[in-house]
Parts: C-alpha cells; structure tokens; sequence
C-alpha cells in the first residue's frame, strides 16, 4: 500500500469531535493509465486553462451537503492538487493523502486515513476525479440511499445489447440488458460499514477492484443502487476529453438561458 501522508490544509479539522454526521467526499486522483494518449494523467489534463480534476472538487465544494473533501491523490502531484484548491477557492478540501495503483487501493488509503478522523455514521461519498460532471442531484440521491442501506452506489440501466466476449472480437453470447446494470460513482457508505468492507477484502485477498461496489459484490453483499446518468461520463480517452468539452459548453449555456 503506498505511504498515506494524512496532510490537513487547515487547522480546525472536521471529524469525530463534531456533534452531528458529517458527509465527506473521497475523490480518487490517484491512477495512471498508459492507453491515455496525452501527456499528463487523465485527472490533471486541462479543458478550457483549468485541470479536470479542479471541475469535480468545485461541484463538491458547491455542495450543500458535503462537510470536507479528501483527495486520494497520484504521488508527485499532490503540491499542485492543494495549488488548484487555493487558485479555485476549494476550501473544503481538508486532506491530501497518497493514491494507490487501482481505485480501490486509492480508496483503502483514503479509508484508513479516514477512520481515525471520523465518527461510524459519518458518510464518505467515494468519487472519480474523472467524472467532472456528476450532478448534485445524483450526489444527493446516493447520500439519501446510504441514510436508508448504509451505502448508496449511482446506477445506470443500459440501453445497448450486451454480449459475452473472450477477446474483445468475438461475440459468444448475448446478455439481457435487464439483468444488468452500468455502475458509476458517487458511491455513498457509512465510514463504519465501508471500514468494515475494506477490513474484509484485505483479510479475504480481494485486491486489484475498480471501484469499492466490486469489492462489496466479491464479498458476496448485496449493492444497493442510486440514482445515475449519461451526463456523469467517465474521462477514460482522448476522445472523452472532446465529448466532455462539448457536454461543459452545452451545461454553460443551459445554465445562462436559465438565469
């Protein structure tokens, strides 16, 4: 697991000494993926002069419902996750700590970091640095499903047929789109379920996950679903980078129309 060095970037800090429930976002900034065709990773590629990543902590900071932000950040470039946190007045990002080398190593490391901060009913909303447009109605509805479930994990249904394939070339079998569903992030847990979760997986051997609802389904746990959508696009290529670019500048004036 890669060294965690929990950083605070304000003195004050939230956690178990508060008296009410705290919703903290985990933002996972911490993968490298060398398909990614530009030269800086995914999260810190600039779209308009601003980085992606700084697009996904503003929808956080704006958030009525959110108390603090931790980022689980990629090693080298943590001085400029806490330079864009000043430049774009992201005060609720209070840590910084090391990323691992999938999303759930970054996860584990935010996890751990976070446990001696907060109380068992806390909320951590784990969340993709690369899915800058998640909305807050989304944010809210997986925060509402882990009031209910102790988790909330945003869901989509899919409308393309699905097929069994060994090699990405040939089909073998089709899968009903109805039994399955596309999983994104925000995903919402209780802080003492998702210890709990995260204590399991490392005694079971379950590593190398994508995202913390796989590892929920290794350990053969029910996954209870939020609200999803097509707008909370995930920026895995040079070509999400453009489609990204267009749904921001449709948003933009959407939002002008409407004031």
């Amino acid at each position: 697991m890669a060294l965690m060095t929990l950083m605070a970037l304000q003195s004050g800090q939230p956690g178990k000494q508060k008296g009410y429930r705290m919703n903290i976002a985990l933002i996972l900034a911490g993968g490298t993926d060398p398909d990614f065709q530009m030269s800086v990773p995914k999260q810190f590629v600039n779209v308009f002069n601003r980085p992606v990543i700084t697009y996904t902590l503003e929808i956080f900071q704006n958030h009525k419902d959110i108390d603090a932000i931790m980022v689980a950040c990629l090693d080298g470039w943590q001085e400029m996750v806490r330079s864009y946190a000043k430049q774009f007045n992201i005060d609720k990002l209070k840590w910084v700590i090391s990323g691992g080398k999938d999303g759930q190593a970054s996860a584990g490391n935010g996890i751990m970091a976070l446990r001696k901060e907060c109380r068992d009913d806390d909320v951590i909303i784990v969340h993709d640095a690369i899915r800058p447009l998640v909305s807050k109605e989304v944010i809210a509805d997986s925060i509402r499903i882990c009031g209910q479930y102790g988790m909330g994990v945003a869901a989509m249904r899919t409308m393309d047929t699905i097929m069994h394939t060994k090699d990405g070339k040939v089909g073998t079998s089709s899968i009903s789109r109805y039994s399955v569903i596309r999983i994104q992030t925000p995903q919402a847990y209780r802080m003492d379920r998702l210890a709990d979760i995260h204590a399991r997986a490392m005694e079971a051997g379950i590593i190398g996950q994508v995202d913390m609802s796989s590892v929920v389904s290794k350990l053969g746990e029910p996954v209870y679903f939020s609200k999803g959508s097509e707008f909370n696009m995930k920026i895995n290529t040079v070509e999400d980078v453009e489609i990204f670019k267009a749904l921001y500048k449709m948003q933009q004036e959407n939002e002008k129309e409407e004031r």
